[in-house]
């Protein structure tokens, strides 16, 4: 197993779907490469992030309402 493998099949070992001797190789060889441990923790980290932002609201209540005030202040105009 080479560093460019672990690359090719991060997603399938994140979600856990690559077959038994895959996952086995993969993981042998995560343990004994410090950039690879690195790359998955970091791709982990990642997604768990994305993850978060998706539920993030980014408008206040008070930015949001403030917002409909004035769009319906130029509506009346």
């Amino acid at each position: 197993m080479l560093c460019k493998d672990v690359v090719e099949n991060i997603m399938g070992y994140i979600d856990a779907e690559l077959d038994y001797e895959t996952l086995n190789e993969l993981e042998k060889h995560i343990d004994m490469c410090p950039e690879c441990m690195a790359f998955v923790m970091t791709y982990r980290r990642m997604l768990e992030l994305t993850g978060k932002l998706k539920e993030r609201t980014f408008v206040t209540p008070e930015v949001r309402n403030r917002l409909k005030e004035l769009l319906r202040s130029k509506l009346k105009s």
